[in-house]
Protein backbone atom coordinates (compact mmCIF):
# COMPACT_ATOMS: atom_id res chain seq x y z
CA UNK A 1 0.00 0.00 0.00
CA UNK A 2 1.42 3.39 -1.02
CA UNK A 3 2.10 5.99 1.63
CA UNK A 4 0.11 9.19 1.25
CA UNK A 5 2.07 12.42 0.91
CA UNK A 6 2.04 14.80 3.88
CA UNK A 7 -0.11 17.25 1.92
CA UNK A 8 -2.93 14.67 1.77
CA UNK A 9 -3.78 15.32 5.44
CA UNK A 10 -3.90 19.09 4.87
CA UNK A 11 -6.10 18.65 1.80
CA UNK A 12 -8.46 16.36 3.72
CA UNK A 13 -8.78 18.85 6.59
CA UNK A 14 -9.41 21.75 4.24
CA UNK A 15 -11.93 19.76 2.17
CA UNK A 16 -13.80 18.89 5.34
CA UNK A 17 -13.87 22.51 6.52
CA UNK A 18 -15.11 23.74 3.14
CA UNK A 19 -17.98 21.24 3.14
CA UNK A 20 -18.83 22.10 6.76
CA UNK A 21 -18.93 25.81 5.86
CA UNK A 22 -21.22 25.13 2.91
CA UNK A 23 -23.53 23.10 5.16
CA UNK A 24 -23.48 25.73 7.93
CA UNK A 25 -24.40 28.41 5.40
CA UNK A 26 -27.23 26.14 4.19
CA UNK A 27 -26.08 26.59 0.63
CA UNK A 28 -27.15 24.14 -2.02
CA UNK A 29 -24.34 22.20 -3.66
CA UNK A 30 -25.25 23.93 -6.94
CA UNK A 31 -24.93 27.41 -5.41
CA UNK A 32 -21.68 26.46 -3.69
CA UNK A 33 -20.31 25.03 -6.92
CA UNK A 34 -21.09 28.22 -8.75
CA UNK A 35 -19.39 30.30 -6.05
CA UNK A 36 -16.34 28.03 -6.02
CA UNK A 37 -16.16 27.67 -9.79
CA UNK A 38 -16.68 23.92 -9.62
CA UNK A 39 -18.80 21.75 -11.90
CA UNK A 40 -21.55 19.58 -10.40
CA UNK A 41 -19.28 16.55 -10.84
CA UNK A 42 -16.43 18.30 -9.00
CA UNK A 43 -18.80 19.33 -6.19
CA UNK A 44 -19.90 15.73 -5.90
CA UNK A 45 -16.29 14.59 -5.62
CA UNK A 46 -15.54 17.32 -3.07
CA UNK A 47 -18.52 16.22 -0.97
CA UNK A 48 -17.48 12.57 -1.24
CA UNK A 49 -14.02 13.42 0.04
CA UNK A 50 -12.22 12.33 -3.10
CA UNK A 51 -8.64 13.55 -3.13
CA UNK A 52 -8.64 15.14 -6.58
CA UNK A 53 -8.00 18.79 -5.73
CA UNK A 54 -4.63 20.42 -5.28
CA UNK A 55 -3.92 22.26 -2.06
CA UNK A 56 -3.83 25.51 -4.07
CA UNK A 57 -7.30 24.86 -5.47
CA UNK A 58 -8.70 24.09 -2.02
CA UNK A 59 -7.17 27.25 -0.54
CA UNK A 60 -8.77 29.28 -3.34
CA UNK A 61 -12.12 27.57 -2.76
CA UNK A 62 -11.94 28.21 0.98
CA UNK A 63 -11.21 31.88 0.40
CA UNK A 64 -14.14 32.10 -2.05
CA UNK A 65 -16.55 31.09 0.70
CA UNK A 66 -15.03 33.44 3.25
CA UNK A 67 -12.70 31.17 5.17
CA UNK A 68 -9.36 32.49 6.26
CA UNK A 69 -6.45 30.15 6.70
CA UNK A 70 -3.44 30.08 8.93
CA UNK A 71 -0.50 27.79 8.36
CA UNK A 72 1.70 26.63 11.17
CA UNK A 73 4.85 24.62 10.68
CA UNK A 74 6.64 22.94 13.56
CA UNK A 75 9.66 20.70 13.78
CA UNK A 76 9.30 17.22 15.22
CA UNK A 77 11.41 16.92 18.33
CA UNK A 78 13.59 13.87 18.56
CA UNK A 79 14.42 12.37 21.88
CA UNK A 80 18.12 12.28 22.57
CA UNK A 81 19.95 9.04 23.13
CA UNK A 82 21.20 8.57 26.62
Amino acid sequence: MATKPPSARLRAQLRSRIIRSIDEARMTRAAAGKLLGLSPAQMSRLGAGQDIFSLDRLVDAAAAIGLTMRLSATRHHRRGKG
